[in-house]
């Protein structure tokens, strides 16, 4: 529902507001289907097949990446951007209907064999604002907002002081990082001292391979954040590939890595470990993260880049698959839903830090950049050649001003690349001290997670 109600709002929004809206319940609700379909798969396997089907899951994302970019290409031509969302208002349903059936048929047993508590009578006399009362502390909806907040206020202003008219030095800019900072110390200590139920289980970073993994997914999802977040611009720019043509590229982490899925977690299941993979993956992410800042340069032949990313892909895809089975293997299988949980978490932080980063290297770079390479006459246009990526692909290739453009994106991406690799190099930290866990030793049953 979060997601059809998102699709609906950025379908019909008139403004930006309405627009941030739709993401958040869009995002909410794509994540709350992946972790729900992880929990169910988690919950009715062995954990040394747990992979495999974990792979399996993200195949679908192999064909999805094919139909992408082409659909968007079709429909920006032949439609408008709004029915490129309305369309999913009803593909969504629809492709959903045959997993909330089986979802409902096997609830409604599990009710019959009694696995299932019914509502005890204090929670049916509860009133209406008892119920919210009860759920605000039960979610930790404070300490959720704490941490929301900080992290957001914290991060935008990377982005957003570049369109300050005092830059760093803006009340606005300098405000969001103070209240940010101040949430963030708030939130620890509010989850320590005060809050009757914590949203994060902050015991289980006790666990040597649940915090490693936590941090490896994180800092992974910083790397790629910082090199990822243009590339499609840059392609059609630098290489003047079409939109199709770019996202066939982008994508390719989203195709090597999902095809790669199935074949790790079938290693996993037969090697009975998955340290010695972690071993392999970490030192090829760094290589060919490195290679890009040579390959990834004006005037280089575009299958150099693709070559880079096929090897990231397989690297990353790998280590996406061994975050999630370090942390399963190294809690009790009630806590597996929880684990699961707080690595998505994770990540997903590591992920709003790269894109941060991105931003704030693109939006402090590029517009200086276009200002000193493009021809005279045009430098007073730098601003408004920087914000429109149609005006910049409208200027003919091999024309001065798409020289400008296409050098000034080069120098940029260089040092988003460098950024890249630095946080990427920590890595090398987290898999060191990861334990060589044998899957065969760990016991754990299957049940209700919750």
């Amino acid at each position: 529902m979060c997601a059809l109600l998102a699709l609906i709002l950025m379908a019909a929004c008139g403004n930006i507001q309405t627009y941030a809206a739709g993401q958040v319940f869009f995002w909410t609700g794509m994540n709350g289907i992946a972790y729900v379909l992880q929990v169910f798969i988690a919950d009715t396997s062995k954990l040394k097949n747990r992979m495999i089907l974990f792979g399996f899951t993200t195949t679908p994302y192999i064909s999805n990446t094919f139909a992408g970019p082409a659909a968007a290409q079709s429909i920006l031509e032949g439609s408008t951007w709004r029915w490129g969302f309305g369309a999913f208002c009803i593909i969504i349903p629809v492709m959903c209907a045959p997993v909330i059936f089986v979802f409902a048929v096997h609830l409604r047993k599990a009710k019959k064999l009694g696995l299932i508590k019914e509502k005890s009578d204090a929670d049916r006399s509860r009133t209406w604002w008892q119920s919210i009362k009860y759920w605000v502390i039960e979610l930790d909806v404070l300490g959720v907002l704490l941490c929301v907040a900080g992290f957001s206020l914290l991060l935008l202003p990377f982005s957003l002081a570049s369109y300050q008219g005092d830059k760093w030095r803006s009340g606005t800019v300098i405000s969001m990082l103070v209240i940010g900072v101040l949430c963030l110390i708030a939130f620890p200590l509010y989850e320590k001292y005060m809050a009757p139920k914590t949203f994060i289980p902050f015991t289980l970073f006790k666990n040597r391979n649940v915090l490693v993994a936590c941090l490896l997914g994180g800092n992974r999802w910083v790397s790629f954040y910082c090199y990822k977040l243009y590339f499609s611009s840059y392609l059609q720019v630098v290489y003047n590939l079409s939109i199709s043509e770019a996202g066939y590229i982008v994508n390719i982490y989203s195709i090597v890595s999902c095809a790669w899925a199935v074949p790790v977690g079938l290693l996993i299941r037969y090697t009975d470990r998955f340290k010695w993979l972690a071993l392999i993956s970490v030192p090829l992410w760094i290589l060919f993260t490195g290679l890009l800042i040579k390959f990834r340069t004006p005037g280089t032949n575009v299958a150099y880049v693709i070559m880079c990313e096929v090897f990231t892909s397989l690297a990353g895809g790998t280590l996406a698959q061994i975050d999630q089975i370090a942390v399963m293997a190294s809690v009790p299988h009630r806590d597996v839903a929880v684990a699961l949980a707080v690595l998505a978490l994770v990540t997903a932080v590591g992920g709003a830090i790269g894109q941060s980063i991105s931003g704030a290297i693109w939006t402090n770079t590029l517009p200086g950049l276009l200002r000193n390479y493009l021809p005279g006459d045009l430098k007073a246009n730098a601003t408004i050649i920087y914000g429109n990526l149609e005006t910049q692909l409208g200027y003919e290739w091999g024309s001065p001003a798409r020289e400008a453009i296409v050098r000034a994106y080069g120098e940029t991406q260089k040092y988003m690349i460098i950024a890249s690799l630095a946080s990427s190099a920590v890595s090398l930290i987290w898999v060191s001290i990861l334990k060589n866990e044998r899957l065969s030793d760990k016991q754990q049953t299957k049940g209700v997670l919750f």
